[in-house]
């Protein structure tokens, strides 16, 4: 079959060109001429997905081999594969897909990650200056926020997308940050994407006149995060000053800052995949980066070559023994609960799943919530052969 990808964005600029769609342009909105090439809507919910990197098998390989998603969806995740590990996807793949509602995403074979910023040992000033040179701005709070993190998809260029969504349509229920690979991996993106949504809600009403963008119909607009839960085994998630406190995993007394950053950004839900009550077990189904690289969240090398704190020669280094990657999970859906944040828990409904103990735990872990007497326990996702 011959197919030929169009490309994603066009632009025309050519006096010809605009010369022969000026009464057409008057009439249509200007996003006709734009097909969006990194976010997606299923329903009324805008995703964002932000990268293909995972710590953890991802969310998608999960359901099972025999999964499938609309094939605009499946096109978009791929897009951001490519842009995030470049070749990583056959260039003819779209050829199979021609004729198909629903496709199964090309196999994951990108190897899985601990972090996607590098951490330079516990001197952090010294690692943003030399090895990440984030382009940072003040905004109207006088905070300095991050402007691009030298990954791609680029954070202005996921954020300009979601804003020209949202400037085109006011039918959205929510904004959902998620995709093939886990967000809170790229924590500086999660919060300039979910921060760009807040001119739009209805409650800053003057400030959309300003910006002479319409508020959207629903009033809170909210803006979820759909994770594996391990944010707390990342090393380094990049924009806090109260990373250099700390060696590798997040320490309690600091994980209630990072939770709050996400509040404070406009984040108020988290669908977390727990995926199985057995710690064990959810080491062999969803093999934690944080766990099977090693048993360790360090890389070798010494603190004076600006590497990774070496277990064997540094006391305060820490060795995640099996099942503690599942405690991490539970300790964030804990943690969030208590703030206040909307927390779902998901499973797979795969064979062998005690489904029991997983309603057993999840009532456990989401008791703390304010609203837990409305909340349905476990959301159970279908499992594809």
């Amino acid at each position: 079959r011959n197919h030929t990808h169009h490309p994603i964005i066009t632009h025309h600029s050519s006096p010809q060109y605009c010369h022969c769609t000026m009464a057409a342009t008057a009439i249509t909105s200007t996003a006709a001429t734009a097909i969006y090439k990194y976010t997606y809507t299923l329903g009324r919910s805008l995703y964002v997905p932000l990268t293909s990197r995972c710590n953890s098998v991802p969310l998608p390989v999960t359901r099972g081999p025999g999964f499938q998603l609309p094939r605009t969806v499946a096109e978009t995740l791929v897009r951001v594969r490519n842009a995030d590990v470049p070749g990583s996807v056959r260039s003819d793949l779209y050829d199979d897909w021609l004729e198909d509602e629903r496709v199964e995403l090309p196999p994951y074979n990108i190897p899985l990650v601990d972090g996607l910023y590098d951490h330079g040992g516990d001197d952090l000033p010294r690692h943003l200056e030399r090895q990440r040179q984030i382009v940072r701005k003040a905004g109207d709070d006088g905070e300095q926020h991050v402007l691009d993190d030298l990954l791609q998809p680029s954070i202005s260029t996921l954020v300009e997308e979601l804003s020209s969504r949202l400037d085109n349509s006011t039918d959205f229920d929510q904004v959902v940050i998620a995709g093939e690979g886990e967000p809170t991996l790229r924590m500086d993106a999660l919060l300039a994407v979910a921060r760009s949504v807040e001119p739009y809600r209805t409650k800053n009403n003057d400030d959309a006149k300003r910006r002479q963008k319409q508020p959207h119909q629903n009033s809170s607009l909210p803006v979820r995060v759909i994770t594996n839960g391990l944010c707390y085994g990342i090393p380094n998630l990049g924009y806090s000053p109260l990373n250099r406190k700390r060696n590798c995993v997040i320490v309690p007394m600091h994980r209630h800052v990072m939770l709050r950053d996400m509040m404070d950004a406009g984040i108020s839900g988290l669908s977390v995949a727990l995926n199985t009550a057995n710690r064990h077990e959810y080491d062999l189904l969803m093999e934690p980066c944080c766990h099977t690289g090693g048993g360790t969240m360090f890389a070798s090398g010494d603190k004076d070559d600006g590497g990774y704190f070496d277990v064997e020669k540094d006391d305060d280094g820490l060795t995640l023994m099996p099942g503690t990657a599942h405690d991490i999970v539970c300790e964030l859906i804990l943690e969030a609960g208590k703030l206040g944040m909307d927390v779902e828990i998901t499973v797979i409904d795969r064979p062998g799943i005690d489904k029991a103990e997983m309603e057993r735990l999840a009532r456990m872990l989401l008791s703390v919530s304010s609203n837990y007497k409305l909340k349905r326990m476990v959301r159970w996702r279908k499992y594809f052969d």
